[in-house]
């Protein structure tokens, strides 16, 4: 799982720097139910590259799994799977468990384990269990290779032998949203939403509830 935020906050960076946006994004998280479906769709012309993922949860407590990609007119995933919720568990007061019987392989370590995802309000993505300080920019080491500095910069590398080079992210927190700058210099006033601070700990957002 830690390995998957960290996978979740980088795509968010690459999003923000291929399709750009305008100054902060608007939060609408909004309080709901975990049923119905979420998305999220995204392309980037300039690589010909756009990505198609959803999760549709039913009260009899199946559910559908769509995943598809698509690189220069190749299609390079394309899933479309039905199953089972094995489990329903709130976590803390802000986040959900929700654990499916898809089985996932941890790429790092080989091990095989059911799918967890999380929920926070509106939106599934990914959690992890940490205190974060205070203040806009912080120090806040998430594993070995990846970490945020106090001069608002997020890291992707050693932090006791950080040898960055090139545009480094830029983040900032407002409130309880850390947001990412865009590396794309057309679009400098572009900040996303990368992550939401909870109880707990970080939620780290990817599909979105469609409204009904």
């Amino acid at each position: 799982m830690k390995n998957k935020f960290s996978i979740v906050i980088l795509l968010v960076i690459i999003t923000i720097s291929l399709t750009g946006c305008s100054k902060y994004e608007r939060d609408e998280s909004y309080d709901t139910d975990l049923y119905g479906s979420y998305s999220d769709y995204w392309e980037a012309s300039n690589i010909s590259y756009s990505q198609n993922k959803s999760y549709t949860f039913n009260t009899d407590n199946t559910y559908n799994y769509i995943h598809k990609e698509i690189m220069d007119g190749n299609i390079n995933k394309d899933i479309d799977k039905n199953g089972k919720i094995l489990s329903i568990k709130k976590i803390s007061n802000d986040i959900t468990q929700i654990t499916l019987d898809q089985e996932i392989t941890e790429w790092s370590t080989g091990e095989k384990s059911n799918e967890i995802i999380y929920k926070y309000k509106n939106i599934l993505g990914d959690f992890r269990e940490i205190e974060v300080p205070n203040g806009k920019t912080f120090k806040l080491q998430l594993s070995e290779y990846n970490w945020y500095d106090e001069e608002g910069q997020y890291h992707l590398c050693n932090g006791d032998n950080c040898q960055c080079s090139g545009s480094i992210p830029k983040y900032v927190r407002k409130d309880n949203i850390i947001y990412f700058q865009s590396m794309d210099e057309e679009h400098k006033d572009c900040y996303t939403i990368g992550c939401y601070i909870v109880d707990d700990g970080l939620f780290a957002p990817e599909l979105y509830k469609v409204e009904e």
